[in-house]
């Protein structure tokens, strides 16, 4: 696509977009959209966007030394002899990370529109219900890639990145490459700051779902309210043809109302949805019954806990959404293991019940400990937990008291601090953990605090390592040091043994 065709199709869609430098004739051949300078080539419209840390300004030479065939900015200034597409000063980074990303859409040919996409929002749950449905749909034929906290993946092709939600640039040339492999679906996590700074922007959805909404990202989103609103987005942009899969709640179902897309309510152990399940639980799992709109079905699954039941109702809508039958759908789910470090089990053949996740807000813990409850209801549950520094410094003391109300120990430690004081934290987490008279003790190093408690546990006793899952590392003063909970789990493990 030639500039002069993007400036044509930016009017059309209302963008007051004005062209400059290309007096002389120039009109170059865009191969692709790159809002990062480093990662330009031969060919780019480089989008300078007004980041949240730095002015893609900035980076103008340093795009045109690597071949940047134009530019997209804010502002009238003359910048180099090649054309630039100028947005006017007053837009806001938003409306201008929304159009980088609708030109990435296009420029690469709309690759999300060549394929099923699903992705899938909520405080918890997007990283779990995302891997079901990367499983659950490949076992049923359809070639299924997936993005979300645990990176890019697609057949045997894995990449990591920084963000739950990758930027609109490295998204879009994803999903082209997905297509160009013969791909046929994608799952994708849609983190709530993920949308709020355009990210998904471009991306043509199937099918959105929303798991849940609970305290979480308040650094960011300030209110409850901005935070859900952030969401809702998503499914506010949605076409006609595209499926809504809506909790239960009121509040969150009246966010979306405006959608164009069919809207489907789900819930377990509710009348009141259009897509139900009524859930039962024991040490080796759950069994989920489904009814409704979708279909009947029953699924008896590995997984622990409500949570992961409505892990499942969840994937089982969307994979109905996309044309898989009720018993297929139900046949490959009920063969999915629990997703990294989401309530993963570690050593079984440990004399204790021993599990890792990702929990680190107030409702997640409280939601994995009342699965372990459920699934161990005679048994001790112990927790070895902290809180992230640099960031809602209001959900540590909250964290606290989920945990202190939900288990019988608690060793509270420390999580990633990253640039904050590592005892201050803990420190706050602590106060909530003692305010529910549960027993306690404080044991900063992560690694000594894991040990700590696998020596304290006894025959049939459970224990809950919270906070960082997957993760690989642990960083400190923002340095990422090597740090796998499940690793040094294992090592407290055969230190025993």
């Amino acid at each position: 696509m030639k500039v002069s065709e993007l400036l044509h199709l930016l009017s059309e869609k209302g963008a007051s977009v004005t062209l400059r430098g290309a007096e002389g004739g120039a009109d170059p051949q865009l191969l692709r959209a790159c809002f990062d300078s480093r990662e330009v080539r031969p060919g780019d419209l480089f989008c300078a966007l007004g980041g949240y840390r730095t002015d893609g300004r900035r980076y103008l030479s340093q795009a045109l030394e690597r071949g940047a065939a134009a530019f997209l900015l804010q502002g009238e200034e003359h910048h180099s002899s090649l054309p630039y597409l100028c947005l006017p000063e007053a837009c806001s980074p938003v409306e201008v990370a929304g159009l980088a990303g609708f030109i990435a859409h296009e420029l690469l040919g709309r690759p999300s529109e060549a394929i099923w996409v699903g992705a899938v929002t909520g405080t918890n749950g997007k990283s779990t219900v995302v891997h079901l449905l990367e499983h659950a749909m490949t076992e049923c034929g359809v070639a299924t890639a997936c993005g979300g906290t645990l990176g890019l993946r697609f057949q045997d092709q894995e990449h990591a990145i920084l963000n739950t939600t990758p930027p609109a640039d490295v998204l879009h040339q994803w999903l082209s490459d997905v297509v160009k492999g013969n791909g046929k679906a994608v799952v994708l996590e849609a983190s709530s700051i993920g949308l709020e700074q355009g990210r998904m922007s471009g991306v043509a959805v199937d099918c959105a779902a929303w798991t849940n909404l609970s305290h979480d990202h308040l650094d960011m989103h300030l209110t409850m309210e901005a935070y859900a609103k952030a969401k809702a987005a998503m499914f506010l942009e949605l076409d006609s043809s595209a499926v809504a899969l809506l909790p239960t709640n009121e509040n969150l179902r009246q966010l979306c109302a405006e959608t164009r897309a069919q809207k489907v309510v789900w819930g377990c152990n509710t009348d009141h949805a259009d897509l139900r399940g009524n859930c039962s639980f024991s040490a080796s799992g759950l069994r989920l019954e489904i009814s409704g709109l979708f279909g009947e079905g029953v699924i008896l699954s590995s997984l622990i806990g409500q949570h992961n039941a409505e892990n499942l109702l969840v994937a089982f809508g969307m994979m109905r959404a996309a044309g898989i039958p009720a018993e297929a759908a139900c046949h490959a789910l009920q063969s999915c293991t629990a997703a990294p470090g989401r309530l993963q089990r570690v050593a079984p053949e440990f004399r204790a019940p021993l599990f890792v996740d990702y929990a680190h807000s107030p409702e997640a813990l409280e939601r994995v400990l009342k699965a372990l409850r459920s699934a161990f209801p005679h048994s001790r549950i112990g927790v070895v937990f902290g809180a992230g520094g640099d960031r809602d410094k209001g959900k540590r003391q909250p964290m606290g008291i989920a945990a202190g109300t939900h288990a019988d120990w608690c060793v509270v430690t420390s999580d990633n601090p990253r640039g904050e004081n590592p005892t201050q934290i803990a420190e706050a987490v602590l106060e909530g953990v003692q305010s529910t008279d549960c027993p306690s003790v404080l044991e900063l190093d992560r690694r000594l605090a894991i040990r700590l408690a696998v020596e304290r546990l006894l025959p049939g006793d459970v224990l809950l390592l919270a906070g960082k899952g997957h993760e690989t590392y642990q960083e400190i003063n923002h340095v990422r040091h090597p740090f796998d909970d499940r690793v040094e789990l294992r090592e407290a493990v055969a230190c025993l043994t």
